[in-house]
């Protein structure tokens, strides 16, 4: 009995790891789209969720069959959750436009879990958690060194964007973890990503197909939209959400700082984005913040 404990232990954190790696995939495939075509950042955005929507409702079904009344029963709940995942991925690709894989990929996830930890003591009033202060400190100076000591020739009113729109990204990803973990207690969570990511992609089909010639655009390299689409998405929230109830949370939360390393990996190796010492002392900081912020919960 132990020993398949042991077992279910250990493929729920090779799953939980393999899906966070290939969540840091996302941001160098779009940047593999604007190098190659004339697409925008919206319109990328749009592409991931939308197309990715129908995939995902369609692995998920069995749980929404089950749990759809639940979420119609607080179908605000999911309204909000899928404004924010249309906002985190409008903000995160045109992040990755303006300053780069490495910088936009840190600057949105490492502060999540710091965001979410205070946004629950401010917004919801959860008081038995202390405000996260060394964590918000580390974040912040993480940012601060990232932006202010640049490697590249890059101006610092670019990467200050840049960052800018990864905090941004962040912010409303925190509300995707705050609206998920409020439906988490009755519904499976790949059924609440499935249901955000429809929702989202409702919410921003206008805003793109006002102005469609990006999506038109960004076919021009179906085979990048097809990987984004499926290895960062599909694939990935899956073997994530497969893993993620056989891992203790802690261990989840330390895991998840694989997304971003992948990405400034990735960025490094496939795009020369180089970070100067202090920039890596400041992604150091970032992710400790992370790291700290998810053992804290």
């Amino acid at each position: 009995m132990t020993q398949t404990r042991d077992n279910t232990a250990v493929v729920g954190l090779l799953l939980v790891f393999t899906g966070a790696i290939l969540w840091g995939t996302a941001g160098p495939a779009s940047q593999f789209l604007y190098d190659g075509t004339d697409t925008s950042p919206m319109a990328v955005a749009l592409l991931r969720i939308a197309l990715a929507a129908p995939l995902l409702l369609l692995v998920a079904a069995p749980a929404l069959r089950r749990h759809w009344q639940d979420l119609w029963s607080r179908a605000g709940t999911v309204l909000i959750g899928g404004i924010c995942i249309a906002l985190y991925q409008t903000f995160y690709f045109q992040a990755v436009a303006v300053s780069g894989v490495t910088l936009a990929t840190l600057t949105a996830l490492c502060p999540v879990p710091v965001l979410v930890a205070l946004l629950a003591r401010v917004v919801l009033g959860e008081r038995e958690r202390p405000i996260p202060w060394v964590g918000i400190i580390a974040a912040s100076a993480g940012t601060l060194l990232l932006v202010g000591t640049p490697e590249t020739s890059a101006p610092v009113s670019q990467l200050a964007l840049g960052a800018a729109l990864g905090l941004m990204a962040s912010l409303a990803f925190s509300g995707i973890a705050l609206t998920g973990r409020a439906l988490g207690d009755t519904v499976p969570p790949l059924a609440v990503t499935a249901a955000f990511f429809t929702v989202g992609a409702v919410a921003l089909s206008p805003v793109v197909l006002a102005v469609p010639q990006g999506l038109v655009a960004a076919f021009h390299s179906a085979w990048m939209v097809a990987f984004l689409v499926l290895v960062p998405t599909v694939v990935a929230y899956s073997l994530f959400y497969s893993g993620v109830g056989r891992t203790p949370a802690a261990i989840t939360g330390v895991l998840i700082v694989a997304e971003p390393l992948t990405a400034a990996t990735l960025g490094w190796a496939l795009f020369d984005e180089r970070l100067s010492a202090m920039q890596l002392a400041g992604a150091a900081l970032l992710c400790t913040a992370m790291i700290k912020a998810a053992l804290e919960r």
